[in-house]
Parts: C-alpha cells; sequence; structure tokens
C-alpha cells in the first residue's frame, strides 16, 4: 500500500490555524463568563444604591406618621432614556403601597421576597431586591430586566467578536504568505535538485540554506560524494576492463582467421570457425562500445559550434561502403549549414550508431534514408523488421536487444545514443515506418 504524501505547508497552517481559532473562542467565552459576573456585580450594586437613596430620601416623609402617600408628579421628558421603562421601583410603609415609579404598575399585587431574586413579569426576567426596615416598618424594592444586561454583555461579546471576525482573515492571509515565503527555500532545493543533469553531482552551495534544512542538504551533498564515488570507481571498472579484453579478443580473432584459411577444405571446421569468428566479433564489438560509453561519461569536453549538416555528410561517407558491401541505398536530403552547439568527440557517436543500426537491420536491396531540415530535424529511416511499441520504451537500456534477426550486437549503441543526444539538450524518437521500419527522429537546438 502507498504512503499518500501531505502538504507540508496545509500541516503548518492547520498547526497554527487551530490554536488562533481555539484561543479567539477561548477568549470570547472567558470575555463572556467575566463580563457577565461583573456586570451582575455592578447591577446588583445599582439596585441596593437605588434602595438606599430611595430609602433615605423618603422615609423623613414616611416618619411622620399615618397611611402618606407621596406623588411624584409628572416626568421631564428631557431627562427621559429608553432603559428606563426597564426599570422599577416601589416603597411600602406598613403595607401600605407610598410610592412607586410609572413602569412598576405593571407588577400588580406581585411582592418579591427580601433581597435579590429572579422573577418574571409579563413573560419578562427581572432583576429585583428588596430592602426592609425593620424598625420602621418600611419596605423598598427596585428593579430592573436583564434586557439591560442581556444588551450590554452583547455589545461586550460583539466588540470581541467584531475585530475577530475581521483580523483572523488577515492573520490567515499572513500566516499564508509568511508560511509561503518561508518555505521558498525548500522549493528552491527541490528545484534545483530536479533541474539537475543525471551526471551533475556536485555539492549543493549552502549560502542562504536556512538551519532547518541544512541538516538535509548536508546529507543530500555527501550522498552526491559517494554516488559520484560510485559512478567512477564503475567507469574506472568498465575502461580497464574494455582495455583488458581488447588484446585476448584481437589475438583470437587473428587466431581464428589463420584457423579458417587452414581448415578451407573441412565444411565442418569451417563452420565451427565461422561460428566462433562471429561470436569473437560481437565480442569485440561489445568492447569498443564500452570503451566508447566509458569515454564518454569520463570526458568533460566543451561545447562549440558545429556544422551538422557536414557531421552528418561525413558519417555517411564512413557507412558508405558498409551500405554498399550489403547493396544497400543511402539516400540523403540535407540542408546546408544547420549548426548546433555540440561537442565534436560524442556528436560521431550518436549520428555513427543511428546510421550503423539502420544499415545493419535493413535487408540487402533496401534503403536507409537520411534528412537534415534547416530547422534541425534529423530523420533516419529504414526498412528493417522495426520494433513494437512496447520494445520501443525499453530499447534505449543498456545491454537491451529486442530484434530477432540474428545480427550481432552489444545492446550499448542506442543507450551511447541517447546519453550523447541527452549531453545535448535533445531525445531520440523512434516511430514506425511505412510499410515497414523504423524512423529514428533527432530534433536538434540549431544556433
Amino acid at each position: 500500500m502507498k504512503n499518500k504524501s501531505y502538504s507540508l505547508r496545509k500541516r503548518l497552517l492547520i498547526w497554527i490555524s487551530f490554536p488562533v481559532l481555539l484561543a479567539c473562542l477561548l477568549t470570547v467565552l472567558l470575555a463572556f463568563v467575566f463580563s457577565w459576573h461583573e456586570i451582575e456585580e455592578v447591577y446588583d450594586a445599582q439596585l441596593v444604591h437605588s434602595a438606599k437613596t430611595l430609602l433615605q430620601m423618603t422615609e423623613h416623609e414616611i416618619g411622620q406618621g399615618g397611611n402618606v402617600t407621596i406623588a411624584l408628579g409628572p416626568e421631564n421628558a428631557n431627562l427621559q432614556h429608553r432603559y428606563e421603562k426597564k426599570m422599577a421601583f416601589r416603597i411600602w410603609h406598613r403595607d401600605h403601597l407610598v410610592t412607586q415609579s410609572a413602569n412598576s404598575a405593571e407588577f400588580g399585587d406581585f411582592h418579591a421576597p427580601p433581597g435579590f431574586s429572579d422573577q418574571m413579569i409579563n413573560e419578562k426576567p427581572w432583576r429585583f431586591f428588596v430592602f426592609v426596615d425593620a424598625e420602621k416598618d418600611i419596605r423598598v424594592e427596585t428593579s430592573e430586566r436583564y434586557a439591560i444586561r442581556y444588551e450590554l454583555i452583547g455589545q461586550l461579546v460583539t466588540s470581541l467578536v467584531i475585530p475577530i471576525v475581521l483580523f483572523v482573515p488577515v492573520i490567515f492571509i499572513i500566516v499564508y504568505v509568511g508560511t509561503r515565503y518561508a518555505l521558498k527555500p525548500l522549493l528552491r532545493l527541490s528545484v534545483l535538485v530536479d533541474h539537475r543533469h543525471s551526471d551533475d553531482l556536485k555539492p549543493i552551495a549552502m549560502n542562504g540554506i536556512p538551519s532547518e534544512i541544512a541538516p538535509l542538504t548536508s546529507a543530500m551533498n555527501r550522498l552526491f560524494i559517494r554516488i559520484e564515488d560510485s559512478f567512477r570507481r564503475e567507469r574506472e571498472f568498465t575502461d580497464h576492463a574494455a582495455h583488458e579484453l581488447r588484446t585476448p579478443l584481437a589475438a583470437m580473432k587473428t587466431q581464428t582467421q589463420v584457423l579458417m584459411r587452414q581448415f578451407q577444405g573441412d565444411e565442418s571446421a569451417a563452420e565451427g570457425f565461422n561460428n566462433l569468428h562471429e561470436t569473437i566479433e560481437r565480442a569485440s564489438h561489445m568492447v569498443e562500445q564500452l570503451l566508447s560509453l566509458a569515454r564518454l561519461q569520463n570526458e568533460t569536453a566543451s561545447f562549440e559550434h558545429l556544422d551538422l549538416s557536414e557531421c552528418l555528410r561525413q558519417e555517411i561517407h564512413e557507412f558508405s561502403l558498409l551500405a554498399k558491401d550489403k547493396s544497400i541505398s543511402l539516400v540523403s536530403e540535407i540542408a546546408d549549414s544547420v549548426f548546433v552547439l555540440g561537442q565534436s568527440e560524442t556528436l560521431p557517436l550518436l549520428l555513427g550508431n543511428i546510421i550503423g543500426n539502420a544499415i545493419k537491420y535493413t535487408p540487402g536491396g533496401g534503403c536507409v534514408k537520411i534528412t537534415l531540415s534547416v530547422d534541425g530535424v534529423m530523420a533516419i529511416s529504414d526498412a528493417g523488421p522495426g520494433l513494437s511499441d512496447d520494445e520501443k520504451k525499453h530499447v534505449f537500456g543498456r545491454f537491451v536487444r529486442v530484434d530477432k534477426t540474428g545480427k550481432t550486437g552489444s545492446g550499448l549503441g542506442l543507450s551511447i545514443a541517447e546519453w550523447v543526444a541527452n549531453l545535448h539538450g535533445t531525445h531520440i524518437i523512434l516511430t514506425d515506418n511505412v510499410p515497414n521500419g523504423l524512423v529514428a527522429t533527432v530534433p536538434w537546438k540549431t544556433i
């Protein structure tokens, strides 16, 4: 089961956003609890203060005896406030209602108990405070609707929620931009490694690398060193092995040719020597290809302006004798002065391998066509057996041979050709030729 990849930026945003939202929620909740407690204290204290004030203002008149009634008179319109309808008071002396506010008339015969209490009047919650002066038999009642407290607590909480609603998205945007900016060095490192050529194993520069990813960069540099060392040992082994094989193979080839001349009249011996000679030829060809591959991987040749048209004509001339021996006609349509940026040491390996393969797999009497357009598109077509779509995907691998014609080969030719093509910033495209055969197309970047 494959592990799903995840976004580091998304995880950072989640880990940052969750505490911020939780902190905002807890802030609003704590603000509501503490504000409600303080508002209760303040408004209850106001009820007590109002009761004391009313008692001090009226106890002298009540104390004169009798059932005293205090008329409040008409209200001053300039002193009205919208909260007045939500506040009330009543004063009794010996169970006689001495005076009351206009808003308390709806209370009727209701009597709240002494002290603080919460009551429902006309389906509306009220907060009552009743003070009883037992000595003078005076009862003072102050009250207010809870709507006043609700409105205040709502305004306080709203004053917290609105900034949170406005600023939290801004915070998230800043955090998103900040994390994106902070992760840019990691993205640059990823792009830098991704765009490197396969043989570019130079250490990554540590300048400007954040300390958090410096260990990763150092580990990658150490890995590059180990890979480079491994490649170097592989190339050295290939080079040394190919050189060591060259001499005994040349001796075997010479000895086989001598034996073939000695046993010309013996058909059974001649057939065996011919098979041996072909095997030695195949081994010699493989050694030469290995030497070319080792030389190609070890060389650091510089790029220069090359006339691809002239290089292609030279390779056609080199293979003209081989084509003539097989009765194959080489047809070329090459545009003049097509210049590319390339390596004079490696470019012939690419051209030679493709043309050589085309001639090798084209049957006698066939035709190999070589074209080069003015915009740098080179195409070499043969009349051989061709390749299936699946074989086209794997034919560039080392030591891969997919033909069943019995032709000698090492399976390195196309691998070397593709290596050189990649070195020059291009690639080889294999398509079917009509009615049969294969077309190898290489699009060059002209200059």
